[in-house]
């Protein structure tokens, strides 16, 4: 229910302090009077939700009022504040209004230019007042409006990425585990200082690391669920899904501007599989020239394949798989990355636990 607007009338004169207040009361709103500017920035303060307009004198003992509008303003600049004086002083008059007065009595005044003033100060502070709730109303649905659309950019996402996996009965809940382990790995490094990484780029890998093998949509089923090793012509196919998923990526973004996502998904899609000692492929990039999101994706994706069965292997543990990362520091992975890795190893264990789908390993290694 809307409350009735309240004036404040603030004089260090009783006679003409009261006088002002009955006056706002024949009006029509209800009057509060006080003597000095300390009370009454008491009484904004406590009240503000009520207050429409304070009638304060400029020139009182103590604070003066151009003081009390500037700590009114900065209290709630809803509020509108009409100064009064006893003369006609320009120079006052101008610093009250860019201060943020919103008009000025000169005393004596007429009864019919106080009710002129008041019922436009009291109506522009319900206009001001609407136009907040307005704003406030708008950004929420905005808000829900943006989180329905990553959400549903995110299930598109997951979604394409699951096509490229779904061929490899094997793969089980691969993705998810990525997806977690990117984003904990990413926040490691965030917390340890290691590398440039903020809450943004977080949000963005755990999504965009989803996309990192959708190029497998082009590798034939006799290679990629081929249960031996792969001969070397059949290598050469496989790798091909780092540059196919990063081509079709590319031509994405480049029909369609403003996706940052879709930038980091294609940075990990070509090159999740380089080495940080320029041994990888497609191009052979090395050390800092390896965008950061893919040497990321790399340690995670190392980690998932050693602990989950694959058509040409068993599962190994949890333990086996931080050694090996250690022990390829330097040379397959960045050494900040494998350190981070390291760091939260158990983290890593707790998410593959709570997305264990019977492919992953997370027993010790035994002996």
């Amino acid at each position: 229910m809307a409350v009735d607007p309240l004036v404040l009338v603030v004089d260090d004169e009783p006679a003409v302090r009261r006088l002002v207040a009955s006056q706002v009361s024949q009006i029509g709103y209800q009057a509060e009077a006080l003597a000095d500017a300390a009370a009454a920035l008491s009484f904004v303060r406590a009240e503000s939700g009520r207050i429409a307009l304070v009638l304060t004198d400029v020139d009182m003992p103590g604070t003066s009022g151009v003081e009390l509008l500037g700590s009114i303003k900065s209290t709630d600049d809803s509020i509108q504040v009409v100064m009064v004086t006893g003369m006609q002083d320009l120079g006052t008059v101008r610093n009250c209004l860019r201060r943020g007065a919103y008009d000025y009595l000169v005393k004596p005044f007429e009864f019919e230019e106080l009710r002129n003033t008041v019922e436009r100060a009291v109506e522009r502070f319900h206009l001001l007042r609407e136009t907040r709730r307005y704003q406030a109303r708008l950004e929420q649905m905005v808000e829900v409006r943006t989180r329905e659309l990553r959400e549903t950019r995110d299930i598109a996402l997951l979604a394409m990425g699951k096509l490229a996996e779904s061929r490899d009965p094997e793969i089980g809940r691969h993705l998810e585990r990525i997806s977690a382990f990117a984003g904990r790995l990413s926040r490691c490094l965030a917390q340890g200082g290691r590398l440039e990484v903020d809450e943004l780029f977080i949000e963005q890998i755990e999504i965009s690391s989803a996309l990192h093998d959708i190029g497998k949509v082009a590798v034939p089923d006799e290679i990629l669920l081929k249960p031996g090793a792969l001969d070397e012509e059949e290598t050469a196919v496989m790798r091909t899904h780092t540059t196919i998923g990063g081509d079709t990526l590319r031509q994405i973004i480049e029909r369609y501007e403003g996706h940052d996502y879709l930038t980091m998904a294609m940075e990990i899609a070509y090159s999740h599989h380089e080495r940080w000692d320029g041994k990888g492929y497609p191009k052979g990039l090395s050390g800092d020239r390896i965008p950061i999101s893919a040497r990321i994706v790399a340690a995670c994706d190392a980690y998932d394949a050693i602990t989950s069965v694959r058509p040409y292997k068993r599962a190994l543990s949890h333990e086996e798989a931080l050694r090996r990362i250690a022990a390829d520091s330097g040379s397959h992975f960045d050494p900040a990355v494998a350190e981070a890795l390291a760091t939260c190893a158990d983290d890593f264990r707790a998410i593959a636990r709570r997305l264990h789908d019977g492919t992953a390993s997370l027993t010790a290694a035994p002996g």
